[in-house]
């Protein structure tokens, strides 16, 4: 089986707001052994533990300096909260994807239902529309 972007380099990205450690490294964990299944290249990882309320994450700066530096055009999540619950975030570091031309994917969840149960679906058709970038799904 074949899964869509297995030819991207992809960044693995987790946070987690449990007070456990061993949950933030099962979650990177899963995220490893995903993209194990899926055969994606693996150009690096990062976690933040904590609140993602913020983008003044070490881990989710890792990530975004990747994306950004052409080392990574791909990001896979367990699912949208792991970035944040914030919609205001949310759009953010979907906008620098998207302004980037990389792609994220959710492991646990349907991406695109998530955008649009949160209403930014159509934020980013529209940007795309208007900017001629493609959709960072």
């Amino acid at each position: 089986m074949s899964f869509p972007y297995a030819d991207r380099p992809m960044w693995l990205y987790s946070r987690s707001s449990d007070k456990h450690l061993k949950v933030l490294f099962q979650q990177m964990q899963n995220l490893l052994d995903e993209a194990e299944r899926r055969a994606y290249t693996v150009a690096g990882t990062s976690q933040d533990m904590g609140s993602g309320k913020s983008m003044a994450r070490m881990g989710l700066k890792q990530m975004m300096r990747a994306v950004k530096g052409g080392l990574a055009q791909a990001v896979l999540v367990q699912n949208l909260t792991r970035l944040s619950h914030d919609p205001a975030i949310l759009m953010k570091i979907l906008e620098f994807l998207q302004d980037h031309n990389a792609v994220l994917i959710t492991t646990e969840s349907d991406l695109r239902y998530e955008l649009y149960i949160k209403g930014l679906e159509k934020h980013f058709l529209r940007r795309a529309a208007q900017k001629g970038l493609r959709l960072p799904w």
